[in-house]
């Protein structure tokens, strides 16, 4: 059988967190009913989407890295851009993906840490780029920063919670693009001093002033960052200066600018609701899940037969699960996929394909084949027209449309009629001029539809800050998203 041994992985790793998946859904349950919930729950999966609770009962390994597979789906939402990067960094970790021709891109090699997963999952890469991430300085005089983070406690230095060690959050704060009195909108106090003090062990060994040991971990932390959003794009056909960047997470906002230049972006978004994106793509999410069958033939050789069996075994089990999930008949959506591989390759590509009336005939084939070569070389950079293509796997994604998933939608925040106007100003430091310059401060909460501000600026929210560089001009649109142009 193909891929045995990723099968028997995928086997272990359900059994093996099956009591505890099931205890803590049906804990979960139980409080919900105790506290009258009157809503439907539904619980993430892997494959970027949203799962009833019985079915991931029956199948708790999709609940694997689930989360972060929900900030390409809000991707998706907030923009019809066919190429996109998502950019997720929190306190801990830095979670990128990327979306091609407006689809999620589903990788069948997954991996949890330095193990197969074994089973297909969004393809979302993790680095140690977070607000938490420690800097250190090793015997060579090199600074590092992360992949070990601080945590949430004791968390960074001037979180006066008993942190000691420097960390990116306190790189920030002593630039000054973090307002140590506006962090969450003012409901928490952050404190310089002592972010000042935690970052004299890296100024020291370095020679450096306070504020250009701040800077250096400032941008080692983005070239980290622009290290993983390269290993999702380059390395697999993508230019990341034909994308578009959705921001993620409380801190990205912080880096963008820096990272765009770095990377050449044009355009980038940051959602007003970045520190909780993948939130939203729950709330917003379809339900889905995802059905393989294997069958190996080949374009020379074509069982065009057998591949229409496979495909209506896949469409009616698919049917049956958005049924069971009370999903209308209306409301139900197939997309098909394929793997293939030139012969003798020994790893596949998925290519989508439209199959006609659930089928593909012998006269489809070639549309089949130009796909794959289409797709092999948009990754690899070279076709192979007269090479036999061999296809092993046959996908369907079975998609149901929630209903209120569209509610944000009704959501728009007024048009801006005054003139903008800054809040305040803030003393950040930049290493172009060697020393701070005062820079305009907006509040987005007072930026209305259409508004548009120049950088160099920050943009403070309750959630997150936002640092533009010159040349970056951002609008707000009708969600009170800020969309930034790079000119």
């Amino acid at each position: 059988m193909p891929r045995e041994y990723k099968r028997v992985i995928a086997a272990a790793i359900d059994a093996s967190i099956n009591p505890i998946v099931r205890t803590y859904i049906e804990r979960l349950k139980m409080a919900l009913d105790e506290a009258q919930f009157a809503g439907e729950l539904l619980l993430a999966n892997c494959v970027g989407g949203m799962m009833p609770v019985p079915e991931m009962i029956r199948k708790p390994i999709y609940s694997v890295m689930s989360g972060p597979t929900l900030a390409p789906m809000a991707a998706l939402a907030l923009s019809s851009e066919p190429d996109i990067i998502v950019g997720d960094m929190g306190g801990t970790t830095f979670d990128v993906s990327a979306l091609r021709s407006h689809q999620i891109i589903v990788t069948p090699d997954s991996m949890i840490h330095d193990d197969s997963l074994g089973i297909p999952k969004v393809d979302v890469r993790s680095v140690g780029a977070g607000g938490g991430s420690i800097a250190s300085v090793d015997d060579g005089g090199m600074l590092h920063v992360g992949p070990h983070s601080a945590g949430a406690r004791p968390g960074p230095a001037c979180y006066q919670h008993g942190g000691m060690k420097p960390t990116v959050t306190d790189a920030n704060v002593v630039l000054g693009i973090i307002d140590p009195d506006y962090f969450l909108g003012g409901r928490m106090k952050l404190s310089k001093e002592l972010a000042e003090q935690a970052l004299a062990e890296i100024a020291a060994p370095l020679g450096l002033s306070i504020e250009e040991a701040a800077f250096a971990i400032y941008t080692t932390s983005n070239h980290n960052m622009v290290a993983a959003i390269e290993e999702i794009t380059v390395r697999e056909g993508i230019n990341p200066r034909d994308s578009f960047f959705v921001c993620g997470g409380g801190a990205t906002a912080i880096h963008i600018a820096d990272m765009a230049d770095i990377l050449g972006l044009k355009r980038y978004m940051i959602p007003r609701f970045m520190a909780g994106l993948s939130a939203f793509g729950g709330l917003i999410s379809d339900i889905r899940r995802e059905d393989t069958a294997v069958l190996l033939t080949s374009s020379a050789t074509f069982d065009a037969e057998g591949v229409a069996d496979a495909l209506g075994g896949l469409l009616k089990a698919g049917r049956q699960f958005l049924a069971e999930a009370g999903v209308s008949p209306e409301n139900q959506r197939f997309e098909f996929a394929f793997l293939g591989r030139y012969e003798y390759q020994s790893f596949e590509i998925e290519v989508p394909f439209a199959p006609k009336d659930g089928a593909v005939t012998p006269s489809q084939l070639q549309r089949l084949v130009e796909d794959f070569h289409r797709m092999h070389e948009r990754i690899y950079s070279i076709r192979s027209d007269g090479d036999v293509v061999e296809f092993t796997g046959w996908k369907l994604r079975s998609i149901g449309k929630r209903d209120g998933q569209d509610i944000w939608l009704n959501h728009k925040v007024p048009r801006q009629i005054e003139t903008v106007t800054a809040a305040g100003s803030r003393a950040v430091y930049s290493h172009s001029l060697g020393c701070r310059e005062e820079i305009p401060v907006f509040k987005l909460s007072s930026l209305g539809c259409g508004a548009a501000v120049d950088g160099p600026c920050v943009i403070d929210a309750d959630t997150f800050t936002a640092f533009l560089k010159r040349s970056h001009r951002a609008t707000i649109d009708d969600y009170g998203n800020v969309v930034v142009t790079v000119e």
